[in-house]
Order: C-alpha cells, then structure tokens, then sequence
C-alpha cells in the first residue's frame, strides 16, 4: 500500500511539472521554441543510443533490439545534426 501511494504520487508529480512546462512553454518565442525543441531531439538520440549501448552488455547472448535502439538513437543523432529532423524555422 505505501510503495502504491509513492509511485501514485510521484507519478502525479511528474504530470505537474511536464504540464507546468508546457504551460510556460507556450509563452516563449518561436525562435526558442524551435532551439529547444533541436536540444530535444539531441537529448532523446544520446539517451536511446546510450540505453541501446547499455542494454547490449554483457555480451553472452545477441540482443537484436538493443542493436535496433543503438541505431536509432545515433540515427537521430545524425538526422537531427543534418537538419532532417526540425520544424520550420521561423527566420
């Protein structure tokens, strides 16, 4: 029951402050909007490549999916470095 309370309350206090940034989020400048959505995706590349990275040790068995997650991350790394993965930018 109290482990049940803590994720129920962690978990509500994640959707706060995710819906406390967009909130705020939605007051910035398109100009910011479109840098911190291309951190965004930078980020998100770096954690899948890492977790695809990390999830492929130790090598006793071939993981497939951890290949496919390492992959993609540094698939998105590249996409987003070249400018494929962007929405218009407002300049």
């Amino acid at each position: 029951m109290t482990k049940g309370l803590l994720i129920f309350i962690i978990v509500i206090l994640t959707i706060a402050i995710i819906h406390f940034c967009s909130l705020r989020m939605m007051r910035v400048s398109e100009e910011k909007k479109w840098k911190y959505k291309k951190v965004f995706w930078y980020i998100y590349g770096f954690l899948f490549a890492t977790s695809g990275c990390v999830n492929t040790f130790p090598f006793e068995e071939f993981k497939p999916f951890a290949s496919i997650e390492l992959l993609f991350g540094v698939g998105i790394i590249i996409l987003t470095f070249l400018g494929k993965i962007e929405t218009k930018n407002p300049t």
